[in-house]
């Protein structure tokens, strides 16, 4: 499985339709911490979404263990995932990095067999 990275910064907005069309399911990572960063989230995911009304959808809310963090309830609210459609599969996990980095959180390995099922399904 490959996957690619294309940041949020306005100069690959212009790659984001090119791969999106390509792509088995999108991954879209927000900062539970960044409170004002959470409605530019909000209008990119929504655009990256109309671009294509099936493709599964996994957010990863980063930053959960920060105090400042939203609760994933909120970030469901923040990014309006209940309008990305009925027919599209969709999942939000809460994820962080361990204190030391080197285990993998539950979480993460329940995301990872759900995106290698997901990309499994498609092709």
């Amino acid at each position: 499985m490959e996957f690619l990275e294309i940041g949020g910064s306005e100069p690959f907005h212009s790659y984001w339709e090119t791969y999106l069309a390509k792509g088995l399911l999108l991954i879209f990572v927000v900062d539970s911490a960044d409170h004002n960063r959470l409605p530019e989230a909000k209008k990119y995911l929504h655009q990256l979404i109309g671009a294509n009304p099936v493709l599964p959808l996994v957010v990863f809310a980063n930053k959960q263990d920060l105090e400042t963090a939203y609760h994933i309830t909120d970030i469901h609210e923040a990014l309006a995932l209940s309008e990305v459609g009925n027919d599209r599969k969709m999942f939000l996990f809460g994820t962080h990095l361990t204190k030391n980095g080197s285990e993998i959180p539950s979480t993460m390995q329940d995301a990872k067999d759900l995106i290698a099922q997901l990309a499994a399904e498609v092709q």
